[in-house]
Parts: structure tokens; C-alpha cells; sequence
């Protein structure tokens, strides 16, 4: 483990670090309510309202090519900016911006986020997926527990949302 720490620390300092490992990371709920009703829950890049880690979110341009959103943490801000987004397939995709900041609140560089409505059953699944690199100084499986976390929470809070009483 310390010649582990102490090439992490080179690789930080020949700003090698940013070209670490890839992560890839995706996590999954399935909801007794069809896709349909589900995408018009979480379907809008301009909207993240339904995590429950976001206290508000706005967009430049709603789910707009070249929209960003800024999401309020209770503090902590984070900035994203749509990447693609196709409604009809139930899914968008988005990143994190490079800006520093962003890095402070989740420990990630060229994070790139897809999430999707599928149909299962009678219900939906929503897949929840990203790769990335860890930031400079931040170790892989902390970066992976860091952004499953999020997942976690947001898919958690739609299960409680859809869930059938």
C-alpha cells in the first residue's frame, strides 16, 4: 500500500494523474410504473429536482444542446452541461465540468453520465451509469464509492417515489 501511495504521489506531481485509471460505474432500480411516467420524473436535464441530495437546480438553456445546470448541494455547487439528449429513448447524457471547483465536491475528472428508462415487465428500470477518472490525489475506489453513492441515493428516493402502497 505505500509503494502504491508514493506512485500516486509522483504521478500527481508529473501531472500524470489526470490520465489514471478509467472508472466505470452504474447502478440500477426497477419501478412498478411504466417507462413513460417514470422519464416524465426524471427525463429533464434542466430538472434534478427528485435527488434528494439537490436542493435546486437550474439550467442555461432547459434540455437544450449546450444547456448547464447548476446544481445547489446545500452549499456545495456543482456545474454539468448536457452531452446528448434523446427523449424518445428515455435516456440523456451529461459531464461535470472541469472547472476545479466541481472536483472539490466529487473527487472526478472526465466524468461522462448516462441515465436511462427502460421497459421491465410491466415497469421501468432506470440505469444510472458513468465512467471517469479519479481526481489528482483521490484513489479509484474511493472516486467509484463517491459517485455509486449519488446513484444510490437518487435511485433510492425514485423507489420510494414509484413504489406501489
Amino acid at each position: 500500500m505505500k509503494q502504491f501511495a508514493i506512485a500516486a504521489a509522483v504521478l500527481a506531481m508529473t501531472g500524470l494523474a489526470a490520465h489514471a485509471e478509467k472508472v466505470k460505474v452504474t447502478e440500477t432500480v426497477k419501478l412498478a410504473a411504466p417507462p413513460a411516467q417514470v422519464w416524465e420524473k426524471i427525463g429533464h436535464f434542466s430538472d434534478l429536482s427528485w435527488h434528494p441530495a439537490v436542493k435546486s437546480t437550474e439550467a442555461s438553456d432547459g434540455d437544450k444542446a449546450d444547456s448547464q445546470r447548476r446544481l445547489d448541494l446545500g452549499g456545495p455547487i456543482l456545474w454539468e452541461a448536457i452531452v446528448s439528449n434523446k427523449p424518445a429513448s428515455h435516456s440523456y447524457s451529461y459531464r461535470i465540468l472541469d472547472n476545479g471547483s466541481n472536483q472539490k465536491v466529487l473527487p472526478v475528472t472526465g466524468y461522462v453520465s448516462t441515465i436511462t428508462v427502460k421497459p421491465d415487465g410491466q415497469g421501468s428500470e432506470v440505469v444510472w451509469s458513468s465512467t471517469f477518472s479519479p481526481a489528482p490525489g483521490t484513489e479509484g475506489e474511493a472516486a467509484r464509492k463517491a459517485i455509486a453513492g449519488v446513484y444510490r441515493g437518487g435511485l433510492d428516493a425514485l423507489a420510494k417515489a414509484f413504489a406501489k402502497n
